[in-house]
């Protein structure tokens, strides 16, 4: 069990187990001479056709897209060379036991030949997921700067020992590290790119085979010279340990969800970076090891044209960051706008709502409270306890100033006295036309009033006369008013207080004789 609990995973266990003995057996030389072709071959072989299990299982997963199918399907293949040539090497070393030491035979080098070539184009055919031309730019920059760093690094490693090296020892020489480049290439390619068929880890495990290779070709001559030739056919078989490896971390990552996978996108990538600075730690390396010879100019070279990849990508960058900020100052201008246009409507709706509400409870005519707002407050008033006072007046002689005069004398006549009542009264209640020539008052209970006093001050004001026309010689007319008090006790009810008040208001009324306009 592994420390969260879950069962360790067996091929995870084989490939260690496989990776320590082949170090044991391999590295301490304990396989007679004659026999380690046929062991190495046996072992990759066996590496090479689980390999290719794991790429047909991962192609055949519900995660994976219709183009990463595609991918481990071309990757399946691959693998099946691979183990076609190690059946050819295992025939050989049978055959020809110290063919261990020499290169490999006609069928096997064109059987892994072909391998690589499938594997290659597999690599170079899956899509990048980089879409927009700007993008395109930006990854081929970064693409182009890690492989510098990564060109340079074989060389310092893997190049000539001499400054002037022969054109043939050149090509034999570079022949390991240049797969290396390649794969890399494709590796560097995918990992940049959107849509890598394969997870991070999986692609890094995966990367081994092609060191392990170039190692291998790059120490051939130095290994067979001092008598390790066993290092070599185990160097051949960890590639193909760390190529199932690969493939199994991509499985198991698959296959758990956790490959759906990828970390989250980053706007920025380390990878051009480092290999800058792994080219000028290298500069400095050869410099002080070698002085400046050929592998250090070459280094040099590649260093400044990292550097000047690097700054190239910043100025692309700097002129999308420029692009992205002008649209972003453009977007902030369209909601600064949208934002304006918005709060006009909502003021537009508080100012319309405010309309419809004040016409709701204000009569229309002289902008007094209505019967509906009236009777709401005079509610309130009662439902807290109080003991208001309400007073109901009714206009005497309006009826024949408005047959007179017309409805627009009538009218400026109610808006005349709405006017008086409201100075009359000022703040301390409610003036309200409840209809035609009928106002009514109420005097809230926290707010005391000499009543009698109030009906005197507007039986005054309202029986002044009032001016029917804008001139000087308009015609004038007068009307009185009638007004019945009623004030409520502990318990009285709205249609209680109001009927005591209508039948004071009438009462006052019938004691009036004549009403002159």
């Amino acid at each position: 069990m592994s420390s969260d609990g879950r069962p360790r995973d067996r091929g995870m266990i084989a490939v260690l187990a496989t990776t320590v003995a082949v170090l044991v057996v391999f590295g301490f030389d304990l396989l007679p001479y004659r026999a380690l072709g046929a062991a190495g071959a046996m072992v990759s072989l066996a590496l090479q056709v689980w390999a290719a299990v794991l790429s047909r299982q991962i192609a055949a997963l519900p995660t994976t897209t219709r183009a990463a199918r595609r991918f481990w399907r071309v990757m399946a293949a691959s693998a099946m060379c691979f183990g076609a040539g190690s059946v050819a090497a295992l025939v050989v070393s049978v055959r020809d036991p110290g063919s261990v030491a020499r290169s490999e035979s006609p069928a096997q080098a064109a059987l892994i030949g072909v391998a690589s070539l499938i594997l290659i184009v597999a690599i170079f055919t899956t899509p990048s997921g980089v879409v927009s031309g700007r993008e395109r730019v930006r990854f081929w920059l970064d693409v182009t700067t890690v492989m510098v760093g990564v060109a340079v690094l074989v060389w310092q490693f893997s190049g000539p020992t001499t400054d002037q090296p022969e054109t043939g020892d050149l090509v034999r020489t570079l022949i390991g590290p240049a797969a290396l480049v390649v794969v890399a290439f494709g590796v560097v390619r995918l990992a940049l790119g959107h849509s890598a068929p394969m997870t991070r880890l999986a692609g890094g495990v995966g990367t081994i085979p092609a060191v392990l290779y170039a190692i291998n070709e790059a120490a051939k001559p130095w290994m067979v010279d001092s008598g390790h030739v066993s290092w070599r056919a185990g160097i051949v078989v960890l590639t193909n340990v760390g190529f199932a490896a690969g493939l199994r971390i991509q499985w198991l990552q698959s296959s758990s969800g956790s490959a759906a996978g990828h970390a989250p996108e980053k706007s920025y990538n380390r990878m051009p970076y480092v290999a800058v600075l792994a080219n000028y730690a290298a500069a400095v390396w050869v410099l002080h090891d070698t002085g400046l010879g050929l592998t250090a100019w070459v280094v040099l070279v590649g260093a400044l044209v990292g550097s000047a990849l690097v700054v190239a990508r910043q100025l692309a960058a700097f002129a999308d960051n420029d692009d992205l900020v002008t649209r972003l100052n453009a977007k902030v201008d369209e909601l600064a706008e949208a934002r304006d246009v918005l709060q006009r409507a909502v003021q537009e709706r508080d100012a319309l709502a405010e309309r419809l509400r004040h016409l709701a409870y204000h009569d229309a005519l002289t902008g007094l409270a209505n019967r509906t707002l009236f009777l709401d407050r005079l509610q309130a008033e009662l439902a807290g306890g109080g003991t208001p006072t309400v007073l109901m007046l009714d206009l005497d002689g309006f009826k024949p100033v408005n047959d007179r005069y017309g409805h627009n004398a009538g009218d400026q006549l109610l808006q005349t006295v709405a006017l008086r009542l409201s100075r009359c009264l000022r703040d301390h209640g409610t003036v309200a036309r409840l209809g035609g020539d009928e106002f009514a008052i109420l005097l809230p209970s926290d707010q005391p009033t000499d009543v009698p006093g109030l009906v005197r001050r507007l039986t005054g004001v309202v029986a002044e006369p009032v001016a029917l026309g804008p001139t000087r010689d308009a015609a004038t007319a007068s009307v009185r008013v009638s007004i019945g008090t009623a004030t409520a006790r502990p318990g009285t009810d709205l249609t209680t207080l109001l009927h005591e008040a209508d039948l004071e208001m009438y009462a006052a009324k019938r004691l009036k004789v004549d009403q002159p306009v």
